[in-house]
């Protein structure tokens, strides 16, 4: 995608690339990527892929994307057995064996990751033949490209409000239900920093009355609701500012709900197999360890689905969401 001063792909792979050929270096590459961050980098590199192959269905989309999504997958499962590993040792109620379950899951994927990275030539400038075959293609940023990435975006709308009439609103899973709507949302928040200015946003004269307050003090600092300048000689797309805000707040509640969910029960399943504990038993000792009510996992499910159905269905954020 050459264009004489901007491209979108390139910002975030030359990021990539310097910090893979650091890690390189390394004797634990895949420790230091996770220590600095590479998951930012392979996100913003997996949202552009995606969006691009479902806007133009070009196969070096499909490829890469397919390759950026694998690593992101291993890095997310990182990140998820190191951070239960450090939250669960700063209890001393859990004794150390149960804590060593996380850290051996942390291992075996650090381990495997490292094996991935060598195997399929990352530390080695793999992404030179990612950035080569853009080259091969000119992009002018105009109104029909803008207005083909718009069209993507509506329809991972149109998809998560699929997805939510499907279940009802009535979440009663942690992975496959909140994990997932959460997961389908934050690709839009990624798309706006991904894009590198070709979302811009824009304050509207009307201020509705929200029934929730999606304006926090976390969500009003937060890094992620500045995006990138207005790149020059581009057309951009824009998303409502206060639409913007409001889906970064769910994207941070929902993240923190579904932690406080799944810590429960991975640490019952780390219980009931360094232990002779019966599943349920496992189940009652970790919400002990943890000092949190028996029924803490559905008061979550129930509160997900209040706060999606508000957020959804009479704040109709998405449907504000991308400016016409």
């Amino acid at each position: 995608m050459a264009t004489s001063s901007f491209n979108p792909f390139l910002v975030h792979s030359v990021k990539l690339q310097s910090l893979l050929t650091k890690a390189s270096k390394q004797k634990s590459p895949s420790l230091w990527l996770h220590q600095n961050d590479v998951r930012t980098s392979l996100f913003m590199l997996e949202a552009l892929t995606r969006i691009h192959d479902y806007a133009f269905d070009e196969k070096i989309f499909a490829k890469w994307h397919k390759r950026f999504k694998k690593m992101e997958d291993v890095f997310g499962e990182i990140d998820y057995y190191l951070v239960l590993e450090k939250e669960l040792k700063a209890n001393k109620k859990i004794d150390k064996a149960t804590v060593a379950y996380f850290t051996e899951k942390a291992k075996k994927r650090l381990e495997k990751s490292d094996s991935r990275l060598l195997e399929k030539e990352w530390l080695e400038g793999k992404l030179k033949e990612f950035d080569a075959r853009l080259n091969e293609y000119t992009v002018v940023y105009n109104k029909e490209y803008l207005n083909e990435l718009k069209l993507t975006i509506k329809a991972d709308i149109e998809n998560i409000l699929i997805f939510l009439q499907k279940i009802d609103y009535s979440f009663t899973q942690f992975e496959k239900q909140v994990h997932e709507v959460r997961r389908k949302l934050r690709w839009l928040s990624i798309y706006a920093q991904a894009l590198n200015g070709l979302i811009q946003l824009k304050k509207t004269a009307k201020k509705p009355k929200y029934q929730i307050n999606y304006f926090t003090p976390e969500i009003l600092k937060s890094p992620f609701n500045k995006l990138p300048v207005k790149p020059k000689n581009a057309v951009v797309m824009e998303f409502d500012h206060d639409s913007f805000f409001a889906l970064s707040w769910i994207i941070r509640e929902l993240g923190i709900l579904k932690d406080n969910g799944l810590r429960v029960m991975a640490l019952a399943e780390a219980i009931s197999k360094t232990t002779d504990c019966s599943t349920q038993e496992a189940k009652e000792k970790a919400h002990a360890l943890l000092g949190i009510d028996k029924n803490l996992e559905e008061k979550i499910l129930k509160q997900v689905s209040e706060m999606v159905k508000t957020f959804i269905l009479k704040d109709k954020i998405l449907d504000t969401l991308v400016i016409k």
